[in-house]
C-alpha cells in the first residue's frame, strides 16, 4: 500500500503513539488504518521495544509523517508507552496498540469533540472486538462534572480500559499522563490510567464502535488469564490502591480522601461483575475466607492512609531540599 504524507515541516496537532514489540504481521495493518484517516494533521511515532525485527519497520522508515525508534533494551509495554508519551509535543496525543485498527473518521471525530469541549481531557469511542468467537462491542460511559464527581464516577465504572485508546489533550506536565505500572506484570495498568485521565478533565465517550481490537494468542491480556490466583488477587488490590492514591493526591480535603479510600475498598471487594472481573472474585474466594477478607478491607484503608502520608512527607522534604539548593544553602 502507498502511504501518503503530510508536509514534513508543519507541526501537527496530534501525535499517534504506537508502542511496538515483535509486530511482524501487524504493523502494515495498523499503519494502513492510520493513513486512511480523514483527519490528516498528525504524526506517528513508533517505539520498537527491544529493537527486535528491525526489517519489519524498514518499509515505513521513509514515510514523512512516521518516525521509528529502536530501543536498545526491553522496556516492557508500560514503559514503552511512557517513552512515547514523554516525547509528545503536540496539543493532542493517542496511544494505538500495534495490533488494533481504527475506522477512517476515528481521529477526526475525537479531535473535533475535544476542540468543542474545552473542559474535556480525553475522548474515546466504543470498541468492536475482532478475532474471537464471541465478537461483541465493549462500551464505556462519559465522565463529567468537577474533580470530586469525576473521581467518584471512575470508581463506579467498568474495569475495561476503553479510554486507554482515547485521544488525550496533552497536559502541561507529561508525567501527569504517564501509565502507572506495577510489579504484577503491569496487570490492569491500562485501567489504572483512567483515573489519571479523569483527574486531567472530563472524559467524553461516543457510543459508536469506531475502534477495532484484535484478539489473538499474543495479546498481553491473554497471559493475564493464566495468572495464579494469589497473584491475580494481589494485582487487583494493587490496581485499586493505585487508583486511590492518584485520586487522593489530587484533592486537599481530608474528608474527600476518606471518601476515596472507601470507594477504593468497595471496588476491591465488590461482588459486582461490572466493577470487578469474575476471575478476580474467584481468586479471592479461593485463597481467603470472608473473615479474612473483612480484615484485609480494614487493613487496606490503613495502608492507603499511611502510604499517602509517607508520599506527601517525601514530596514536602524534596521541595524543601530544592528550596535550599536554589538559595545556595546546600
Amino acid at each position: 500500500m502507498k502511504f501518503p504524507a503530510i508536509w514534513p515541516w508543519k507541526r501537527p496537532r496530534l501525535t499517534i503513539c504506537i508502542p511496538a514489540y515483535r509486530p511482524n504481521g501487524f504493523l502494515e495493518r495498523v499503519l494502513a488504518s492510520v493513513q486512511e484517516q480523514s483527519f490528516r494533521d498528525f504524526r506517528v511515532v513508533i517505539s520498537n521495544d527491544g529493537g527486535f525485527e528491525r526489517e519489519t519497520f524498514e518499509p515505513f522508515r521513509r514515510v514523512a509523517n512516521v518516525r521509528i525508534y529502536h530501543q536498545r533494551g526491553r522496556l516492557g509495554w508500560v514503559e514503552n508507552a511512557n517513552w512515547l508519551i514523554r516525547r509528545v509535543r503536540t496539543p493532542y496525543f493517542a496511544i494505538l496498540p500495534q495490533d488494533d485498527t481504527i475506522e477512517p473518521d476515528y481521529y477526526a471525530t475525537l479531535v473535533d469533540l475535544l476542540e468543542k469541549t474545552p473542559a474535556a481531557g480525553s475522548a474515546c469511542t466504543a470498541i468492536q472486538t475482532v478475532g474471537r468467537p464471541d465478537e461483541h462491542i465493549i462500551r464505556s460511559k462519559s465522565v463529567s462534572g468537577d474533580l470530586e464527581a469525576r473521581i467518584s464516577q471512575v470508581f463506579g465504572m467498568s474495569y475495561a480500559g476503553v479510554s486507554f485508546r482515547a485521544v488525550n489533550r496533552t497536559p502541561p506536565n507529561l508525567r501527569d499522563l504517564t501509565v502507572p505500572g506495577n510489579r504484577f506484570d503491569n496487570m490492569f495498568a491500562d485501567s489504572t490510567w483512567i483515573m489519571r485521565q479523569a483527574i486531567q478533565g472530563e472524559m467524553l465517550y461516543l457510543d459508536r464502535p469506531l475502534y477495532r481490537k484484535l484478539y489473538h494468542d499474543g495479546n498481553t491480556h491473554t497471559s493475564w488469564l493464566e495468572t495464579p490466583a494469589k497473584t491475580l488477587a494481589s494485582a487487583w488490590m494493587r490496581y485499586c490502591q493505585q487508583m486511590a492514591f492518584h485520586a487522593a493526591r489530587s484533592v486537599a480535603d481530608e474528608y474527600q480522601r476518606e471518601a476515596i479510600f472507601d470507594l477504593a475498598c468497595e471496588r476491591v471487594f465488590s461482588r459486582n461483575s461490572e466493577l470487578r472481573p469474575l476471575a478476580v472474585g474467584t481468586a479471592f474466594d479461593a485463597i481467603w475466607s470472608q473473615s479474612e477478607l473483612d480484615l484485609r478491607q480494614e487493613g487496606m484503608k490503613k495502608m492507603l492512609r499511611r502510604s499517602l502520608m509517607q508520599r506527601q512527607a517525601g514530596c514536602n522534604a524534596w521541595r524543601e531540599h530544592m528550596v535550599r539548593v536554589a538559595r545556595g544553602t546546600r
